[in-house]
């Protein structure tokens, strides 16, 4: 018989050709190119709402003796990105020799201007060929945008709308969050610029919470003006300190102007001539009413609020109009009870008139009256018929009695 060999087992033989190559550095062709993303960068970390930045990525071939042929690079984005400008870009080949800046591609990405802070994911795809065969490589990159909280503030409304001299008035403020981070935590505080206008400590200060970015949060604080307040402009200054979602903390500050408009106010004063009332009597009072303000009071409707010891007929007072310092006279008949207590004792009067323009309002003032009891001999004075009555019964008893003398000495 004839003597054969036994054939080498295919993987024992793949096996030895391996470790024959190795020792004697014996190197084989690859089977295709590989492109590889080396690393990426990103002109500006993290990114700004608002702004374009500059994604550069960085490939390379890493086959020494396979180009890669036809390489295409696609970015795909995300909200809040998007590309300016083609979304792929090409080069003819890629070898492992090339210089660095042929693997080079760089996007340029618009932030929108409302986008939140985050880590988004960007998407990168490089396809090549080689020898009728495509390949294709996917790699994600992360891109964050940042930012911090930017507060804008406005006064959304006013109760009431009109703020005068004198009134008490709820402001409302909207602070708005213009930044792309979220706001943990917040608080509103505010003062006054000047004494005539007091920020009522109730609503001074007021914890205002957390603000989503593009949100916004309001806060109401009480003014109240004094009543001798110049009509005018009065600075009221605002801030709210916050914490955004790092913790890290910060501060805005506002001023507003507060418009005081001008309007009519009211004093009143009896005339200068006005005699000391004397109890149980009535007596004609001339009354001043006089225009304190700053504007024109018209179709005034004076109505007189009597207190004890004072009584009146309640008769409406009408002026046409009255001027920022001009007077007007009310003649009143006054009825003092007789257990009026000597002394000033006070009146009041309730003023409705309108401003130029054709607004309604209301006001009130007191004012005081000297009173005084009858002395002995008003108070004798007041029963002088009663001693007539008495001397004409006397002066008829007395001449009766001389007629019936003269009768007798007849």
């Amino acid at each position: 018989m004839e003597n054969r060999k036994k054939p080498l087992n295919p993987a024992i033989a793949g096996f030895a050709i391996l470790a024959l190559a190795m020792l004697f550095g014996i190197s084989f062709a690859s089977v295709q190119p590989k492109i590889q993303l080396q690393n990426y960068s990103v002109s500006e970390i993290p990114a700004s709402p608002g702004h374009v930045i500059a994604l550069t990525l960085a490939y390379k071939s890493i086959e020494w003796d396979n180009c890669a042929d036809t390489v295409s690079v696609q970015l795909s984005t995300p909200y809040p990105f998007s590309i300016q400008g083609p979304d792929t870009q090409y080069v003819s080949t890629l070898c492992l020799n090339d210089s660095p800046s042929k693997g080079t591609f760089t996007f340029l990405l618009p932030v929108d201007s409302l986008a939140q802070t985050g880590t988004y994911q960007l998407t990168s795809v490089v396809t090549y060929e080689k020898r009728f065969s495509k390949y294709t490589e996917t790699n994600t990159i992360n891109v964050r945008v940042g930012g911090s909280p930017s507060f804008t503030a406005s006064v959304s409304s006013s109760n009431p709308v009109d703020v005068y001299p004198g009134d008490t008035a709820a402001v409302t403020v909207t602070f708005q969050n213009t930044g792309s981070s979220l706001v943990e935590t917040s608080r509103a505080q505010f003062s006054s610029g000047s004494p005539a206008v007091e920020v009522k400590w109730a609503g001074s200060s007021q914890e205002t919470g957390q603000v989503q970015p593009r949100a916004s949060v309001p806060a109401t604080f009480s003014i109240e003006v004094d009543k001798n307040a110049t009509p005018g402009l009065y600075p009221i200054y605002a801030s709210i300190t916050y914490a955004d979602e790092l913790k890290a903390t910060g501060a805005q500050n506002f001023t507003f102007l507060l418009p005081v408009k001008k309007k009519a106010d009211f004093g009143a004063a009896p005339a200068q001539d006005t005699p000391v009332l004397i109890a149980s009597s009535d007596t004609e009072v001339t009354i001043m009413l006089n225009n304190t303000g700053y504007d024109t009071a018209r179709k005034v409707k004076v109505s007189i609020r009597p207190r004890f010891p004072f009584s009146t007929d309640g008769t409406v007072r009408y002026v046409d109009s009255i001027g920022p310092g001009q007077s007007a006279p009310l003649l009143y008949t006054i009825h003092t009870d007789k257990d009026a207590t000597a002394g000033q004792q006070v009146l009041g009067l309730v003023i409705d008139y309108e401003d130029q323009q054709g607004r309604q309002f209301s006001d009130s003032v007191d004012f005081s009256l000297g009173v005084r009891q009858r002395t002995l001999e008003e108070t004798a004075w007041d029963y002088w018929y009663v001693g007539a009555i008495i001397g004409v019964f006397l002066l008829i008893t007395i001449i009766r009695r001389i007629i019936g003398l003269f009768r007798k000495k007849k």
